[in-house]
Protein backbone atom coordinates (compact mmCIF):
# COMPACT_ATOMS: atom_id res chain seq x y z
CA UNK A 1 0.00 0.00 0.00
CA UNK A 2 2.81 2.37 0.93
CA UNK A 3 4.64 1.62 -2.31
CA UNK A 4 1.46 2.29 -4.25
CA UNK A 5 1.02 5.68 -2.59
CA UNK A 6 4.63 6.55 -3.29
CA UNK A 7 4.17 5.51 -6.91
CA UNK A 8 1.03 7.65 -7.23
CA UNK A 9 2.85 10.61 -5.70
CA UNK A 10 5.70 10.19 -8.20
CA UNK A 11 3.26 9.98 -11.13
CA UNK A 12 1.41 13.05 -9.87
CA UNK A 13 4.68 14.94 -9.54
CA UNK A 14 5.69 13.98 -13.10
CA UNK A 15 2.30 15.05 -14.44
CA UNK A 16 2.57 18.44 -12.70
CA UNK A 17 6.13 18.89 -13.98
CA UNK A 18 4.99 18.10 -17.53
CA UNK A 19 2.11 20.57 -17.22
CA UNK A 20 4.47 23.25 -15.87
CA UNK A 21 6.90 22.66 -18.73
CA UNK A 22 4.12 22.97 -21.30
CA UNK A 23 2.84 26.19 -19.72
CA UNK A 24 6.40 27.52 -19.59
CA UNK A 25 6.81 26.80 -23.33
CA UNK A 26 3.57 28.63 -24.11
CA UNK A 27 4.17 31.71 -21.97
CA UNK A 28 7.87 32.11 -21.19
CA UNK A 29 10.10 30.27 -23.66
CA UNK A 30 9.80 32.97 -26.32
CA UNK A 31 11.97 35.31 -24.24
CA UNK A 32 13.79 33.10 -21.73
CA UNK A 33 14.60 30.23 -24.10
CA UNK A 34 13.33 26.68 -24.53
CA UNK A 35 15.59 25.46 -21.72
CA UNK A 36 15.21 28.59 -19.57
CA UNK A 37 18.79 29.52 -20.46
CA UNK A 38 17.92 33.18 -21.13
CA UNK A 39 19.42 35.48 -23.76
CA UNK A 40 22.67 37.28 -22.81
CA UNK A 41 22.14 40.98 -22.19
CA UNK A 42 18.41 40.77 -22.91
CA UNK A 43 16.55 38.20 -20.78
CA UNK A 44 17.96 36.62 -17.60
CA UNK A 45 18.34 32.84 -17.31
CA UNK A 46 15.80 31.05 -15.14
CA UNK A 47 17.43 27.62 -14.96
CA UNK A 48 19.65 27.56 -11.91
CA UNK A 49 18.51 31.02 -10.87
CA UNK A 50 18.26 31.02 -7.03
CA UNK A 51 15.19 33.28 -7.18
CA UNK A 52 13.26 30.46 -8.87
CA UNK A 53 13.29 28.55 -5.58
CA UNK A 54 10.87 31.10 -4.10
CA UNK A 55 7.49 29.99 -5.45
CA UNK A 56 5.60 33.02 -4.15
CA UNK A 57 8.10 35.38 -5.80
CA UNK A 58 7.87 33.59 -9.16
CA UNK A 59 4.06 33.62 -9.13
CA UNK A 60 4.04 37.33 -8.25
CA UNK A 61 6.46 38.18 -11.09
CA UNK A 62 4.45 36.19 -13.64
CA UNK A 63 1.14 37.73 -12.62
CA UNK A 64 2.29 41.29 -11.83
CA UNK A 65 5.49 41.75 -13.87
CA UNK A 66 8.80 43.26 -12.80
CA UNK A 67 11.10 46.07 -13.95
CA UNK A 68 14.37 47.72 -13.06
CA UNK A 69 17.95 46.50 -12.64
CA UNK A 70 18.23 42.80 -11.84
CA UNK A 71 21.48 40.89 -11.35
CA UNK A 72 21.61 37.21 -12.28
CA UNK A 73 24.80 35.20 -12.53
CA UNK A 74 26.99 38.28 -12.36
CA UNK A 75 25.15 40.06 -15.19
CA UNK A 76 22.83 43.02 -14.78
CA UNK A 77 19.58 43.07 -16.74
CA UNK A 78 17.75 46.36 -16.88
CA UNK A 79 14.53 45.64 -18.70
CA UNK A 80 10.85 45.26 -18.03
CA UNK A 81 8.76 42.10 -17.92
CA UNK A 82 5.09 42.96 -18.37
CA UNK A 83 2.41 41.49 -16.15
CA UNK A 84 0.65 38.41 -17.52
CA UNK A 85 -2.74 38.39 -15.81
CA UNK A 86 -3.98 36.01 -18.50
CA UNK A 87 -1.92 33.30 -16.77
CA UNK A 88 -4.05 32.00 -13.91
CA UNK A 89 -2.58 31.65 -10.44
CA UNK A 90 -2.81 27.85 -10.75
CA UNK A 91 -0.91 27.92 -14.06
CA UNK A 92 1.66 30.34 -12.61
CA UNK A 93 2.15 27.93 -9.72
CA UNK A 94 2.72 25.06 -12.16
CA UNK A 95 5.33 27.15 -14.04
CA UNK A 96 6.99 28.07 -10.73
CA UNK A 97 7.14 24.36 -9.82
CA UNK A 98 8.75 23.52 -13.14
CA UNK A 99 11.36 26.28 -12.79
CA UNK A 100 12.07 25.26 -9.21
CA UNK A 101 12.84 21.78 -10.47
CA UNK A 102 15.49 23.20 -12.81
CA UNK A 103 17.54 24.35 -9.83
CA UNK A 104 19.83 21.34 -9.95
CA UNK A 105 20.07 21.31 -13.74
CA UNK A 106 21.25 24.85 -14.41
CA UNK A 107 21.96 25.80 -17.96
CA UNK A 108 25.54 26.54 -18.95
CA UNK A 109 26.48 30.09 -17.94
CA UNK A 110 25.83 32.52 -20.74
CA UNK A 111 28.81 34.52 -21.98
CA UNK A 112 29.03 37.99 -20.54
CA UNK A 113 27.40 40.63 -22.67
CA UNK A 114 29.72 43.22 -24.14
CA UNK A 115 29.54 46.65 -22.55
CA UNK A 116 29.91 48.30 -25.95
CA UNK A 117 27.30 48.11 -28.66
CA UNK A 118 28.42 45.79 -31.42
CA UNK A 119 27.57 46.78 -34.97
CA UNK A 120 24.50 45.11 -36.37
CA UNK A 121 25.19 41.93 -38.31
CA UNK A 122 24.87 42.23 -42.09
CA UNK A 123 21.32 41.54 -43.23
CA UNK A 124 19.62 40.75 -46.51
CA UNK A 125 18.66 44.20 -47.89
CA UNK A 126 15.54 42.79 -49.57
CA UNK A 127 14.38 41.18 -46.32
CA UNK A 128 15.10 44.38 -44.37
CA UNK A 129 13.14 46.39 -46.95
CA UNK A 130 10.18 44.04 -46.51
CA UNK A 131 10.44 44.53 -42.74
CA UNK A 132 10.41 48.29 -43.27
CA UNK A 133 7.27 48.02 -45.40
CA UNK A 134 5.60 45.90 -42.70
CA UNK A 135 6.65 48.35 -39.98
CA UNK A 136 5.22 51.32 -41.91
CA UNK A 137 2.05 49.52 -42.94
CA UNK A 138 2.93 49.78 -46.65
CA UNK A 139 2.60 45.99 -46.68
CA UNK A 140 -0.13 44.57 -44.41
CA UNK A 141 0.53 41.72 -42.01
CA UNK A 142 -0.89 38.44 -43.29
CA UNK A 143 -3.17 37.94 -40.29
CA UNK A 144 -4.36 41.53 -40.10
CA UNK A 145 -2.29 42.93 -37.23
CA UNK A 146 -1.81 46.70 -36.94
CA UNK A 147 1.39 48.18 -38.45
CA UNK A 148 4.14 48.82 -35.91
CA UNK A 149 4.29 52.52 -36.85
CA UNK A 150 0.86 53.04 -35.27
CA UNK A 151 2.58 53.01 -31.87
CA UNK A 152 6.35 53.10 -32.50
CA UNK A 153 9.07 54.76 -34.51
CA UNK A 154 12.43 53.33 -35.59
CA UNK A 155 15.19 55.10 -37.46
CA UNK A 156 14.27 58.12 -39.52
CA UNK A 157 10.99 58.26 -41.43
CA UNK A 158 10.92 61.97 -42.13
CA UNK A 159 9.60 64.91 -40.11
CA UNK A 160 6.34 63.31 -38.92
CA UNK A 161 8.08 60.12 -37.73
CA UNK A 162 6.02 57.27 -36.25
CA UNK A 163 3.73 56.78 -33.31
CA UNK A 164 4.62 57.98 -29.83
CA UNK A 165 2.45 55.61 -27.78
CA UNK A 166 5.20 52.98 -27.63
CA UNK A 167 8.95 53.09 -27.22
CA UNK A 168 11.39 54.20 -29.94
CA UNK A 169 12.65 50.90 -31.42
CA UNK A 170 15.68 52.25 -33.30
CA UNK A 171 18.16 50.47 -31.02
CA UNK A 172 16.03 47.34 -30.44
CA UNK A 173 18.50 45.05 -32.21
CA UNK A 174 21.38 46.49 -30.21
CA UNK A 175 19.54 45.88 -26.94
CA UNK A 176 17.99 42.45 -27.60
CA UNK A 177 19.78 40.94 -30.56
CA UNK A 178 18.06 38.85 -33.23
CA UNK A 179 17.13 36.05 -30.83
CA UNK A 180 15.61 38.50 -28.36
CA UNK A 181 13.52 40.26 -31.01
CA UNK A 182 12.25 36.96 -32.37
CA UNK A 183 11.44 35.77 -28.86
CA UNK A 184 9.38 38.89 -28.13
CA UNK A 185 7.51 38.74 -31.44
CA UNK A 186 6.86 35.00 -31.17
CA UNK A 187 5.45 35.28 -27.67
CA UNK A 188 3.94 38.77 -27.29
CA UNK A 189 3.53 39.63 -23.61
CA UNK A 190 3.19 43.43 -23.50
CA UNK A 191 -0.49 44.13 -22.62
CA UNK A 192 -1.34 46.71 -25.33
CA UNK A 193 0.57 44.84 -28.01
CA UNK A 194 -0.92 41.52 -26.93
CA UNK A 195 -4.47 42.86 -27.29
CA UNK A 196 -3.65 44.46 -30.65
CA UNK A 197 -2.36 41.18 -32.08
CA UNK A 198 -4.79 38.86 -30.31
CA UNK A 199 -5.79 36.21 -32.84
CA UNK A 200 -3.51 37.90 -35.40
CA UNK A 201 -0.06 36.36 -34.84
CA UNK A 202 2.88 37.35 -36.99
CA UNK A 203 4.22 34.73 -39.38
CA UNK A 204 7.80 33.51 -39.10
CA UNK A 205 8.61 35.23 -42.40
CA UNK A 206 7.26 38.55 -41.06
CA UNK A 207 9.23 38.16 -37.82
CA UNK A 208 12.42 37.50 -39.81
CA UNK A 209 11.77 40.55 -41.99
CA UNK A 210 11.17 42.83 -38.99
CA UNK A 211 14.30 41.45 -37.30
CA UNK A 212 16.33 42.29 -40.42
CA UNK A 213 14.81 45.77 -40.49
CA UNK A 214 15.70 46.43 -36.83
CA UNK A 215 19.25 45.18 -37.49
CA UNK A 216 19.44 47.79 -40.25
CA UNK A 217 18.19 50.66 -38.06
CA UNK A 218 20.54 49.82 -35.17
CA UNK A 219 23.02 52.62 -34.57
CA UNK A 220 21.32 55.01 -36.98
CA UNK A 221 20.26 58.49 -35.84
CA UNK A 222 16.60 58.91 -35.01
CA UNK A 223 14.37 61.73 -36.15
CA UNK A 224 13.18 62.58 -32.66
CA UNK A 225 14.17 66.26 -32.86
CA UNK A 226 12.59 66.60 -36.30
CA UNK A 227 9.44 64.90 -35.07
CA UNK A 228 9.24 67.22 -32.06
CA UNK A 229 9.75 70.30 -34.25
CA UNK A 230 7.18 69.14 -36.82
CA UNK A 231 4.62 68.39 -34.13
CA UNK A 232 5.20 71.79 -32.52
CA UNK A 233 4.75 73.52 -35.88
CA UNK A 234 1.64 71.46 -36.61
CA UNK A 235 0.19 72.29 -33.19
CA UNK A 236 1.01 75.97 -33.74
CA UNK A 237 -0.69 75.91 -37.14
CA UNK A 238 -3.81 74.32 -35.67
CA UNK A 239 -3.81 76.94 -32.88
CA UNK A 240 -3.49 79.76 -35.41
CA UNK A 241 -6.40 78.43 -37.51
CA UNK A 242 -8.60 78.08 -34.42
CA UNK A 243 -7.70 81.58 -33.19
CA UNK A 244 -8.27 83.11 -36.64
CA UNK A 245 -11.63 81.37 -36.92
CA UNK A 246 -12.68 82.60 -33.48
CA UNK A 247 -11.64 86.17 -34.31
CA UNK A 248 -13.56 86.00 -37.59
CA UNK A 249 -16.76 84.87 -35.84
CA UNK A 250 -16.45 87.55 -33.13
CA UNK A 251 -15.74 90.31 -35.69
CA UNK A 252 -18.65 89.22 -37.85
CA UNK A 253 -20.97 89.33 -34.85
CA UNK A 254 -19.65 92.75 -33.90
CA UNK A 255 -20.27 94.12 -37.42
CA UNK A 256 -23.82 92.78 -37.42
CA UNK A 257 -24.45 94.34 -34.00
CA UNK A 258 -23.09 97.74 -35.09
CA UNK A 259 -25.18 97.74 -38.28
CA UNK A 260 -28.28 96.86 -36.30
CA UNK A 261 -27.70 99.72 -33.85
CA UNK A 262 -27.26 102.25 -36.72
CA UNK A 263 -30.44 100.98 -38.40
CA UNK A 264 -32.46 101.36 -35.20
CA UNK A 265 -31.23 104.94 -34.62
CA UNK A 266 -32.11 106.03 -38.15
CA UNK A 267 -35.57 104.38 -38.02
Amino acid sequence: MKRRLVGLAVLLGLALAAEGQQLYSQNCAGCHGANAQGIPGAFPPLAGNPRMQDEAYVIKVIREGISGPLEVGGQTYNGMMPAMPQVSEADAKAIAGYLKGLGDTAAEPAPAASTTSAPAAPTDPALAEKGRALFLGQQPFKNGGAPCMACHTAGNFGPMGGGSLGKDLTDLHTRLGAAGIQGVLNNIAFPVMRESYKGKPLTQEEISALTAFFAQTAGKPTNTSQMDMARMLFAGLIGFVVLFGLMYVLWNNRRVGLAERIRRRSA
